[in-house]
């Protein structure tokens, strides 16, 4: 299972740090988690998080999609957060905010 803390770090770490294999081993585990909750919410960020894969190994990677992409799963994963009555609700809007974060910030192409 994905920890919240490593994926937030690799986010604000930026890019750089995170190679795409990592990135689509930590996509595949969030794929995972996801694919157990029973929420419309959950299933529409784990087609975004499919979409975003197939992004990331593409030759060569549109930068302005992914970008794209990264927003709205950010987007997505905050307002999840705010529904959510998980005990991690914390950690997932932190998820998102970093995401959000992470594409608001990232140059344009």
């Amino acid at each position: 299972m994905p920890q919240f803390d490593s994926t937030i770090k690799h986010i604000k770490d930026g890019v750089k740090g995170f190679t795409i294999t990592a990135a689509v081993k930590n996509i595949e585990g969030w794929e995972a988690t996801l694919e157990k909750v029973e929420a419309p919410a959950a299933k529409a960020i784990v087609k975004d998080l499919e979409n975003l894969k197939k992004h990331l190994q593409a030759d060569p990677i549109n930068g302005g999609q992914v970008k794209k992409l990264v927003l709205k799963l950010g987007k997505e994963t905050a307002a999840f957060a705010g529904k959510s009555e998980s005990k991690n609700a914390d950690k997932i809007k932190a998820l998102g905010e970093a995401l959000s974060h992470a594409a608001e910030s990232a140059p344009d192409e």
